[in-house]
């Protein structure tokens, strides 16, 4: 316990269980890790490829932990009707971040550059993730993952991060509201102010008829444009649904118990 708490070498005399422990505890200091340096780069006028990143990686760790969780699940530590609950919010989740990633990087240029510091805490993390839950084929199969990680405590590491998740979305929503510095290329501005300035004027909006949002020399260059009002209230939108779907996600993994993740399926049935 003393050689966990202080970072050094495990003495186990049991070589998986050492190995399982030091995996476990490189993904718990991955994630803790993204989660300060994603806040920071959010707070440090971001560019849209920052934004690409988070997203893109905010939607791995959903996947990782949908794959971890059912593992969980088919080893007897959680209840099948929690996980059958559980495995549709986390890929709604998963979904949702994938979509914000994806229009984020409609609005990137050559001349966008991720925080480096946000890339390395991007590389440790889904090399931390590669190491417990992957093989060369895919996502490790459930007796794999039993090998290499203890999935209770795993479980719970990654449900913590979910709820993260949550604030990292929050902060995502207010960078595409209110941050002044954001920009795209002209044309594709053009098409997604548009577009959603022909949905508000379906839904009673009567503001955007008429108007313009590019001019003809912006857009024969593909000039960088700041994002008017439409084009915001598009990532504003997709950025709630990351925060409905993460909140459902989280809702449905409160009904996991953390005290009793080690249970097994024969002692619930003994009970």
């Amino acid at each position: 316990a003393a050689a966990y708490m202080f970072g050094q070498p495990l003495t186990s005399a049991d070589p998986g269980q050492q190995k399982a422990a030091g995996q476990a505890t490189r993904l718990d200091t991955a994630l803790a890790a993204w989660e300060v340096q994603a806040h920071r780069t959010l707070a440090a006028n971001p560019d849209p490829a920052d934004l690409v990143r988070i997203a893109r990686v905010q939607a791995l760790i959903t996947s990782t932990t949908g794959v971890i969780t059912e593992a969980a699940a088919t080893r007897g530590h959680i209840d099948e009707d929690v996980m059958q609950r559980l495995g549709p919010s986390l890929e709604a989740s998963q979904v949702a971040w994938s979509r914000a990633a994806k229009r984020w990087g409609e609005l990137t240029s050559p001349a966008s550059r991720t925080d480096p510091a946000l890339v390395g805490a991007a590389s440790e993390l889904r090399s931390a993730i590669a190491a417990a839950a992957s093989n060369q084929g895919g996502w490790a199969t459930p007796d794999q993952l039993a090998t290499r990680v203890n999935l209770p405590a795993a479980v719970r590491s990654l449900h913590l991060s979910m709820v993260a998740s949550i604030d990292i979305a929050y902060v995502v929503r207010d960078t595409a509201a209110d941050h002044p510095g954001l920009t795209a290329p002209a044309r594709i501005i053009g098409m997604r102010s548009q577009g959603e300035a022909e949905i508000a004027i379906e839904q009673g909006e009567t503001r955007y008829e008429g108007v313009t949002w590019t001019t003809r020399g912006q857009l024969a260059s593909n000039q960088l444009v700041p994002l008017p009002e439409p084009a915001r209230r598009g990532l504003i939108n997709l950025a709630e649904e990351v925060i409905t779907t993460t909140n459902r996600a989280v809702a449905a993994a409160a009904q996991v118990d953390p005290g009793n993740l080690t249970r097994s399926t024969s002692s619930d049935r003994a009970t």
